[in-house]
């Protein structure tokens, strides 16, 4: 499969250097003219590697890094100095980035990085199940994980046992069994938040608060809504009722369906850990 590579950089010379490289070795290159058009690339799709200068117009380059991790927690971002920003590229390591380049950059430290970037990518890949260019979660591939096994038929009864709520930006989710512990994200995106750090991102098709299926108190994070969004939620007392009087077989299928969601979700949730506690690569920035 195609790597995708964003670059968000102003200069001519910088993005020539690039583009020579990418093309050459086959990558798919999309350039961003500022903070603002990055931003907007991502919303449409996702990438595999960013290379991101600090300068840029609109939005500058930590205030992109900082948005680009609420959508995709496991990005991997190079940014892009000069002199006079080496120190704020430096103290970006320890908020999420991978790495950085100092103007000018040499053609083998750019190949070092991009090889580097992509290689800590494909463990996101390897460990995650699905490459970060991949992470939108769709509805599909919630219905793998969690209806699998299901009809057609099963899967239209299951999604109508929730109850669709519409959230205003910034108000918190209600986690209670009324309306319902578990959601299913339809629209929007939400902010998930563990002893009031924020720690992952929800996006249109993911699922949260499963858990609580199996046990009641496995609640002990708070979302909150970072756009206006629509949320499905589930009840434990619905859904019980709905497998009582369902074959014995569903609610078997649908145990083992929760467990392996929880552990692709365990394996993500161990990478990202992993993620962040790696600053940086031996690459001289002489």
């Amino acid at each position: 499969m195609t790597k995708r590579i964003l670059i968000a950089e102003t200069e001519i010379k910088v993005r020539t250097m690039f583009k020579d490289y990418l093309v050459k070795n086959a990558y798919q290159a999309v350039f961003a003219n500022d903070g603002k058009d990055a931003l907007d690339r991502v919303e449409m799709q996702l990438f595999d590697l960013y290379f991101i200068s600090i300068e840029l117009p609109v939005m500058d380059g930590l205030e992109l890094m900082s948005k680009i991790k609420e959508i995709q927690p496991l990005a991997v971002i190079v940014l892009i100095a000069d002199y006079a920003n080496v120190d704020k590229a430096a103290n970006a390591l320890s908020k999420g980035a991978f790495h950085y380049l100092t103007k000018p950059i040499e053609p083998e430290e750019l190949a070092n990085s991009i090889d580097s970037g992509l290689r800590q990518s494909g463990e996101v890949d390897e460990v995650g199940g699905i490459s970060p260019a991949s992470l939108e979660f769709s509805r599909e591939l919630i219905d793998l994980l969690l209806l699998k096994g299901f009809t057609v038929e099963q899967q239209h009864e299951f999604q109508l046992l929730g109850t669709l709520i519409t959230y205003q930006a910034n108000e918190k989710i209600n986690l209670t069994d009324n309306p319902g512990t578990m959601i299913w994200v339809e629209s929007g995106r939400l902010a998930v938040f563990s002893n009031g750090n924020q720690v992952d991102t929800l996006r249109p098709g993911d699922l949260w608060g499963e858990e609580t299926f199996i046990g009641t108190n496995s609640i002990f994070t708070d979302l909150v809504a970072l756009t206006d969004s629509q949320i499905r939620h589930f009840s434990r007392k619905r859904l019980l009722e709905y497998f009582t009087y369902s074959d014995e077989s569903l609610i078997k299928r649908f145990m083992i369906n929760l467990i392996q969601c929880l552990y692709f979700k365990w394996r993500k949730a161990v990478m990202k850990i992993g993620s962040a506690g790696f600053n940086s690569f031996n690459i001289p920035n002489n």
